[in-house]
């Protein structure tokens, strides 16, 4: 399920020179290097629908979405442990997390997710360089990116990732192995508020049945 910089890069950047698509890439990994944490508005869709909530995320995989869209559904984790809290059916899903990098979900949308993708993934432009509106009529210009993966083991076949010209990631696309499309937009970033790590607790009522290790056995 699931994976946005203070330093910016300076405005008028990407216009003054034409950047490979490995230099564009980089260039946005080191604006994410320098973000500690920030907060986002999102919205998931998959063949199963659309989910909506807000993003919380800090340096290195720590993250929390609290959902509108099932309303009052919660994903946390601290980096160990992954809690998804389901109020329609009353359940509490735990899962332990194998001690790899990126197994827990910080997401592309990280420095640590933009290194993993860096070194598994052929970068490319999608069509060119040149900013184009996110949507049709759109105020907001983004530069697509396409990852096509190396090697059979990583869980995308590609990835879109449309970039503003602030250097944030604003929408990513992914073809997962079966041929799914999932699609995650994010907006309303915010950067480097000092957010605690109490935010990453596990929550939801406690009175709610648990199922361990809900997506595969941590030791496998």
């Amino acid at each position: 399920m699931m994976l946005c910089a203070i330093l910016l890069v300076p405005a008028g950047l990407f216009a003054q020179q034409v950047l490979t698509a490995r230099e564009f890439f980089d260039t946005v990994a080191a604006n994410y290097a320098s973000i500690e944490d920030y907060t986002a508005d999102m919205v998931w869709r998959d063949e199963r629908g659309t989910m909506r909530g807000t993003l919380i995320y800090k340096r290195p995989n720590l993250v929390r979405i609290d959902f509108t869209e099932p309303q009052d559904q919660l994903l946390v984790s601290d980096g160990r442990r992954l809690l998804v809290y389901v109020p329609a059916h009353n359940v509490r899903l735990t899962q332990t997390l194998r001690d790899q990098v990126g197994a827990a979900p910080g997401g592309i949308a990280t420095a640590e997710g933009l290194a993993l993708m860096r070194r598994n993934y052929n970068i490319a432009y999608l069509e060119g360089p040149e900013p184009v509106p996110i949507r049709e009529g759109s105020s907001t210009f983004v530069t697509r990116l396409r990852l096509d993966r190396r090697q059979a083991s990583e869980g995308f076949r590609q990835l879109i990732l449309s970039v503003d010209e602030n250097g944030f990631i604003r929408e990513i696309v992914g073809t997962k192995v079966d041929w799914e499309e999932v699609t995650m937009e994010l907006s309303n970033i915010r950067t480097n508020q000092r957010i605690s790590d109490q935010v990453f607790q596990e929550a939801g009522d406690s009175s709610a049945s648990i199922e361990e290790n809900f997506l595969y056995d941590p030791e496998g």
